[in-house]
Protein backbone atom coordinates (compact mmCIF):
# COMPACT_ATOMS: atom_id res chain seq x y z
CA UNK A 1 0.00 0.00 0.00
CA UNK A 2 2.94 2.65 1.19
CA UNK A 3 4.79 1.67 -2.74
CA UNK A 4 1.09 2.67 -4.60
CA UNK A 5 1.05 5.96 -2.32
CA UNK A 6 4.42 7.05 -2.93
CA UNK A 7 3.79 5.76 -6.83
CA UNK A 8 0.62 8.10 -6.96
CA UNK A 9 1.99 11.13 -4.81
CA UNK A 10 4.86 11.35 -7.58
CA UNK A 11 2.15 12.32 -10.23
CA UNK A 12 1.65 15.36 -8.25
CA UNK A 13 3.46 18.18 -9.49
CA UNK A 14 2.68 20.91 -7.33
CA UNK A 15 3.85 20.42 -3.72
CA UNK A 16 0.98 22.81 -1.67
CA UNK A 17 -1.37 19.56 -2.83
CA UNK A 18 0.70 16.81 -1.67
CA UNK A 19 -1.00 16.70 1.42
CA UNK A 20 -4.51 17.07 -0.35
CA UNK A 21 -3.64 14.20 -2.74
CA UNK A 22 -2.39 12.18 0.00
CA UNK A 23 -6.02 12.21 1.68
CA UNK A 24 -7.46 11.79 -1.71
CA UNK A 25 -5.80 8.53 -2.32
CA UNK A 26 -6.77 7.30 1.46
CA UNK A 27 -10.20 8.72 0.62
CA UNK A 28 -9.99 5.66 -2.08
CA UNK A 29 -8.60 3.15 0.27
CA UNK A 30 -11.81 3.62 2.46
CA UNK A 31 -13.92 3.29 -0.75
CA UNK A 32 -12.39 -0.20 -1.12
CA UNK A 33 -12.21 -1.20 2.32
CA UNK A 34 -16.15 -0.67 2.36
CA UNK A 35 -17.03 -2.32 -0.80
CA UNK A 36 -14.99 -5.02 0.55
CA UNK A 37 -17.05 -5.09 3.75
CA UNK A 38 -20.41 -5.17 0.98
CA UNK A 39 -20.85 -1.68 2.35
CA UNK A 40 -22.28 -0.46 -0.68
CA UNK A 41 -25.35 -2.63 0.18
CA UNK A 42 -27.00 -0.17 2.10
CA UNK A 43 -24.93 2.84 1.87
CA UNK A 44 -24.90 5.54 -0.88
CA UNK A 45 -21.87 7.86 -1.65
CA UNK A 46 -22.63 11.40 -2.14
CA UNK A 47 -21.54 15.12 -1.37
CA UNK A 48 -18.59 16.61 -3.31
CA UNK A 49 -16.55 14.32 -2.73
CA UNK A 50 -18.02 11.87 -4.68
CA UNK A 51 -18.18 14.53 -7.45
CA UNK A 52 -14.24 15.02 -7.19
CA UNK A 53 -13.39 10.95 -6.72
CA UNK A 54 -15.75 9.53 -9.82
CA UNK A 55 -16.01 12.84 -11.64
CA UNK A 56 -12.66 14.32 -11.31
CA UNK A 57 -13.74 17.37 -10.46
CA UNK A 58 -10.65 19.95 -10.39
CA UNK A 59 -10.70 21.01 -6.50
CA UNK A 60 -9.84 18.48 -4.00
CA UNK A 61 -12.18 17.41 -1.05
CA UNK A 62 -12.04 16.29 2.57
CA UNK A 63 -14.87 14.42 3.56
CA UNK A 64 -16.46 11.39 3.11
CA UNK A 65 -19.88 11.56 3.03
CA UNK A 66 -22.73 8.68 2.94
CA UNK A 67 -26.31 7.85 3.23
CA UNK A 68 -28.21 5.18 4.53
CA UNK A 69 -30.47 4.43 1.80
CA UNK A 70 -30.97 0.36 2.86
CA UNK A 71 -32.09 -0.94 5.91
CA UNK A 72 -29.27 -3.28 7.56
CA UNK A 73 -28.83 -5.32 10.42
CA UNK A 74 -25.03 -4.40 10.21
CA UNK A 75 -23.47 -2.11 13.38
CA UNK A 76 -21.50 0.68 11.75
CA UNK A 77 -19.16 1.13 14.85
CA UNK A 78 -18.05 -2.62 14.29
CA UNK A 79 -17.66 -2.17 10.49
CA UNK A 80 -15.83 0.76 10.75
CA UNK A 81 -13.18 -0.76 13.72
CA UNK A 82 -13.11 -3.98 10.78
CA UNK A 83 -12.36 -1.02 8.44
CA UNK A 84 -9.53 -0.12 10.84
CA UNK A 85 -8.25 -3.29 11.78
CA UNK A 86 -7.41 -3.73 7.43
CA UNK A 87 -5.60 -0.07 7.31
CA UNK A 88 -3.60 -1.84 10.07
CA UNK A 89 -2.59 -5.08 8.44
CA UNK A 90 -2.39 -3.24 5.21
CA UNK A 91 0.92 -1.52 6.80
CA UNK A 92 -0.63 2.03 7.59
CA UNK A 93 -1.58 2.60 11.24
CA UNK A 94 -4.45 4.90 12.80
CA UNK A 95 -6.49 5.75 15.44
CA UNK A 96 -10.26 5.64 15.12
CA UNK A 97 -12.91 7.67 16.67
CA UNK A 98 -16.67 7.43 16.44
CA UNK A 99 -19.84 8.47 17.49
CA UNK A 100 -22.88 7.18 16.89
CA UNK A 101 -26.64 9.72 17.18
CA UNK A 102 -29.59 8.77 16.40
CA UNK A 103 -29.82 10.30 13.01
CA UNK A 104 -25.90 10.92 12.11
CA UNK A 105 -23.09 8.47 12.72
CA UNK A 106 -19.29 9.92 12.36
CA UNK A 107 -16.09 8.13 11.77
CA UNK A 108 -12.67 10.16 11.68
CA UNK A 109 -9.97 7.80 11.15
CA UNK A 110 -6.29 9.56 12.17
CA UNK A 111 -3.50 8.15 10.25
CA UNK A 112 -0.14 7.89 12.10
CA UNK A 113 3.39 8.81 11.13
CA UNK A 114 2.37 8.53 7.44
CA UNK A 115 3.21 12.58 6.63
CA UNK A 116 6.54 12.25 8.46
CA UNK A 117 6.92 9.23 6.58
CA UNK A 118 6.42 10.63 3.11
CA UNK A 119 8.32 13.69 3.85
CA UNK A 120 5.14 15.86 4.06
CA UNK A 121 5.21 16.95 7.80
CA UNK A 122 8.69 17.70 10.04
CA UNK A 123 6.47 17.07 13.20
CA UNK A 124 6.23 13.53 14.18
CA UNK A 125 2.83 13.43 15.96
CA UNK A 126 1.05 15.29 13.12
CA UNK A 127 -1.92 13.15 11.97
CA UNK A 128 -3.96 13.21 8.72
CA UNK A 129 -7.49 12.98 8.93
CA UNK A 130 -9.98 11.30 6.83
CA UNK A 131 -13.41 12.15 8.49
CA UNK A 132 -16.98 10.15 7.70
CA UNK A 133 -20.51 11.12 8.20
CA UNK A 134 -23.49 8.48 7.53
CA UNK A 135 -27.26 10.27 7.32
CA UNK A 136 -28.94 7.53 9.31
CA UNK A 137 -32.18 9.04 8.43
CA UNK A 138 -31.72 10.38 5.12
CA UNK A 139 -34.37 12.40 2.81
CA UNK A 140 -36.61 9.90 0.68
CA UNK A 141 -35.91 10.12 -2.95
CA UNK A 142 -32.86 9.35 -5.10
CA UNK A 143 -31.47 7.60 -7.84
CA UNK A 144 -28.41 5.42 -6.87
CA UNK A 145 -26.15 3.75 -9.29
CA UNK A 146 -23.17 1.33 -9.42
CA UNK A 147 -19.68 2.90 -10.54
CA UNK A 148 -16.45 1.05 -11.18
CA UNK A 149 -13.23 2.51 -9.96
CA UNK A 150 -9.99 1.74 -11.48
CA UNK A 151 -7.69 3.77 -10.08
CA UNK A 152 -5.93 4.27 -7.97
CA UNK A 153 -7.46 0.86 -6.32
CA UNK A 154 -10.13 -1.11 -7.97
CA UNK A 155 -13.41 -1.53 -6.22
CA UNK A 156 -16.94 -0.87 -7.01
CA UNK A 157 -19.61 2.07 -5.37
CA UNK A 158 -23.35 3.05 -4.54
CA UNK A 159 -23.53 6.32 -5.54
CA UNK A 160 -26.44 8.88 -6.16
CA UNK A 161 -27.23 9.85 -9.79
CA UNK A 162 -26.06 13.26 -10.64
CA UNK A 163 -29.49 14.32 -10.77
CA UNK A 164 -30.12 13.47 -7.16
CA UNK A 165 -26.26 14.69 -6.59
CA UNK A 166 -27.42 17.90 -7.60
CA UNK A 167 -30.34 17.78 -5.19
CA UNK A 168 -28.55 17.21 -2.34
CA UNK A 169 -26.07 20.22 -3.29
CA UNK A 170 -28.50 22.63 -3.97
CA UNK A 171 -30.19 21.78 -0.38
CA UNK A 172 -26.84 22.17 1.22
CA UNK A 173 -26.33 25.60 -0.47
CA UNK A 174 -30.52 26.60 0.32
CA UNK A 175 -30.22 25.69 4.12
CA UNK A 176 -26.32 25.67 5.10
CA UNK A 177 -26.01 27.81 8.17
CA UNK A 178 -22.61 29.02 6.77
CA UNK A 179 -20.55 29.55 3.52
CA UNK A 180 -19.18 27.03 1.74
CA UNK A 181 -16.96 28.08 -0.98
CA UNK A 182 -16.96 24.53 -1.98
CA UNK A 183 -20.55 24.44 -2.63
CA UNK A 184 -20.33 26.84 -4.97
CA UNK A 185 -17.82 25.56 -7.22
CA UNK A 186 -19.58 22.31 -7.48
CA UNK A 187 -22.64 24.39 -8.39
CA UNK A 188 -20.85 26.28 -11.45
CA UNK A 189 -20.03 22.23 -12.60
CA UNK A 190 -23.54 21.61 -12.34
CA UNK A 191 -25.17 24.30 -14.14
CA UNK A 192 -22.06 23.98 -16.73
CA UNK A 193 -23.15 20.59 -17.58
CA UNK A 194 -26.60 21.37 -17.32
CA UNK A 195 -27.73 18.82 -15.00
CA UNK A 196 -31.68 19.08 -13.99
CA UNK A 197 -31.96 18.38 -10.02
CA UNK A 198 -33.79 15.59 -8.82
CA UNK A 199 -36.47 17.58 -7.22
CA UNK A 200 -38.31 15.05 -5.01
CA UNK A 201 -35.46 14.56 -2.99
CA UNK A 202 -34.53 18.26 -2.89
CA UNK A 203 -37.88 18.85 -1.22
CA UNK A 204 -37.66 15.93 1.07
CA UNK A 205 -34.24 16.83 2.16
CA UNK A 206 -35.22 20.76 2.53
CA UNK A 207 -38.90 19.64 4.19
CA UNK A 208 -36.35 17.72 6.73
CA UNK A 209 -34.44 21.26 7.54
CA UNK A 210 -37.22 23.48 6.74
CA UNK A 211 -40.33 22.38 7.09
CA UNK A 212 -41.71 25.86 6.14
CA UNK A 213 -40.07 25.78 2.59
CA UNK A 214 -41.69 26.67 -0.88
CA UNK A 215 -41.49 24.01 -3.08
CA UNK A 216 -38.93 23.89 -5.39
CA UNK A 217 -40.20 23.14 -9.07
CA UNK A 218 -38.50 22.50 -12.27
CA UNK A 219 -40.06 26.13 -13.11
CA UNK A 220 -39.07 28.12 -10.41
CA UNK A 221 -35.69 26.97 -9.22
CA UNK A 222 -33.46 29.18 -11.35
CA UNK A 223 -35.82 32.23 -9.44
CA UNK A 224 -34.84 30.61 -6.12
CA UNK A 225 -31.05 30.12 -7.18
CA UNK A 226 -31.01 33.87 -8.50
CA UNK A 227 -32.41 35.13 -5.31
CA UNK A 228 -29.78 33.41 -2.69
CA UNK A 229 -26.81 34.56 -5.45
CA UNK A 230 -27.46 37.80 -4.58
CA UNK A 231 -27.33 37.20 -0.91
CA UNK A 232 -23.73 35.56 -1.10
CA UNK A 233 -20.38 36.80 -0.13
CA UNK A 234 -18.13 35.62 -3.14
CA UNK A 235 -15.22 37.45 -2.31
CA UNK A 236 -15.47 35.11 0.60
CA UNK A 237 -16.15 32.05 -1.53
CA UNK A 238 -13.21 32.33 -3.75
CA UNK A 239 -10.77 32.98 0.11
CA UNK A 240 -12.34 29.57 1.41
CA UNK A 241 -11.95 28.10 -1.95
CA UNK A 242 -8.22 28.98 -3.26
CA UNK A 243 -6.95 26.16 -1.39
CA UNK A 244 -8.91 23.30 -2.85
CA UNK A 245 -8.59 24.64 -6.58
CA UNK A 246 -5.83 22.75 -8.64
CA UNK A 247 -6.12 25.72 -11.28
CA UNK A 248 -6.63 29.09 -9.43
CA UNK A 249 -7.44 30.74 -12.90
CA UNK A 250 -10.97 29.50 -12.01
CA UNK A 251 -11.28 31.46 -8.91
CA UNK A 252 -11.89 34.24 -11.46
CA UNK A 253 -15.30 32.83 -12.43
CA UNK A 254 -16.51 32.02 -9.45
CA UNK A 255 -19.30 34.94 -9.18
CA UNK A 256 -22.85 35.10 -9.13
CA UNK A 257 -23.22 37.09 -12.56
CA UNK A 258 -21.32 33.84 -14.02
CA UNK A 259 -23.49 31.36 -11.90
CA UNK A 260 -26.84 33.35 -13.01
CA UNK A 261 -25.44 33.26 -16.66
CA UNK A 262 -25.13 29.36 -16.78
CA UNK A 263 -28.19 29.49 -15.40
CA UNK A 264 -29.89 31.23 -18.13
CA UNK A 265 -28.65 27.90 -20.12
CA UNK A 266 -31.22 25.82 -18.52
Amino acid sequence: MKELIQTELAKVKQPKFKKLALAEILQHFVLQNLYRHNAFQYLTFTGGTALRLLYHTARYSEDLDFSLTEKSSVKLISLFTNIQKDFNNQGLDLELFQKERKAIFKADFRFLKVLQDLNLSPLKDQKLTIKVEIDKTPPKGGEKEIMLITSPVSYTVSVFSLSSLFATKLCAIFCRKYTKGRDYYDLMWFLGKKVMPDFLLLNNAMKQIKPEHEKITEDNFKDHLSVHLEKVDFKKIRQELERFLINLNELDFISSENLKSLLRGY
